[in-house]
């Protein structure tokens, strides 16, 4: 029996192993559900620079307290909040700043009022003494929960919201959103649904909810600069004790000029 030469068999195994793609490196990120698109359009980005790298991100989200305790457990190498961060978390994390604000934002998904809300017309919705949009059809309240950051910025407006926003929180059979993202879609799938949202999280996910002026202030990215906006959510970036090289690289992008454009393309004002 003939039997070829092994020698070419095995340059052939040789190049066959070589053409195998390397283990790629893998970046674990966490944090708000209204940061979690813009993360990935980042990344995207942040990938033509060092190719192979591999994005996991955890579903559902896990907010803005399930990523710090995420970040210091050594279960993520970055975590992206929404809110500031409370000293308990500060002992246990690494460097943090803040990358980017965007308008925080009431939306609807056919609610008409045509110049929008002013505070007292909007404590009088989430008190339940104004019940209707203009053309008659019932406003239809999503609510986040008392401890999330939407509903400290919606008490924060002015004395009067902070009241009818509890007392929205006592009504029965309210839809309650649990997460961005997830408020996201009931006011999506909810006719005449109001409730907050962000600018950047409509703008990164392409969604078609009408934004309504506050106070006579259209949110903008234009109104926010100049102050004439008063509305905003911060995204914070922050990094474990000891964060892993890719981690400080990925970082390292979220500065650049790149970074920039794409958080202004999305309505996020960087930082």
């Amino acid at each position: 029996m003939y039997l070829s030469h092994p020698f070419p068999i095995l340059l052939g195994c040789i190049a066959a192993l070589l053409a195998q793609p390397a283990s790629a490196e893998t970046l674990r990120l966490g944090g708000t559900g209204s940061s979690a698109s813009l993360v990935e359009r980042l990344f995207e980005e942040f990938r033509k620079q060092v190719p192979g790298v591999e994005l996991v991100q955890p579903s559902p989200p896990l907010g803005s307290g399930g990523a710090l305790k995420a970040l210091a457990g050594g279960r993520i190498d970055v975590a992206f909040a929404g809110r500031p961060l409370k000293p308990e978390e500060l002992a246990q994390v690494g460097r943090h700043f803040r990358l980017a604000s965007t308008p925080f934002v009431l939306a609807s998904s056919g609610g008409q009022k045509k110049n929008g809300f002013s505070l007292d017309e909007l404590a009088g919705i989430y008190s339940g003494t104004q019940s209707g949009w203009e053309n008659g059809t019932p406003i239809r309240l999503v609510l986040r929960a008392s401890f999330e950051s939407d509903t400290e910025l919606l008490r924060s407006m002015s004395p009067a919201m902070a009241q009818a926003v509890g007392d929205a929180a006592r009504r029965p059979g309210m839809a309650m959103g649990q997460d961005d993202l997830e408020t996201l879609k009931l006011l999506t799938r909810a006719p005449g649904s109001l409730g907050p949202t962000t600018l950047g999280l409509l703008s990164v996910t392409g969604s078609r909810l009408t934004v309504f002026p506050l106070n006579g202030v259209t949110p903008s990215l234009a109104t926010l600069r100049s102050g004439s906006y008063a509305w905003s959510k911060d995204m914070l970036v922050v990094l474990p004790r000891q964060p892993t090289p890719l981690a400080e690289r990925f970082v390292g992008f979220l500065r650049s000029d790149k970074a920039r454009a794409l958080l202004l393309r999305y309505d996020y004002l960087p930082y």
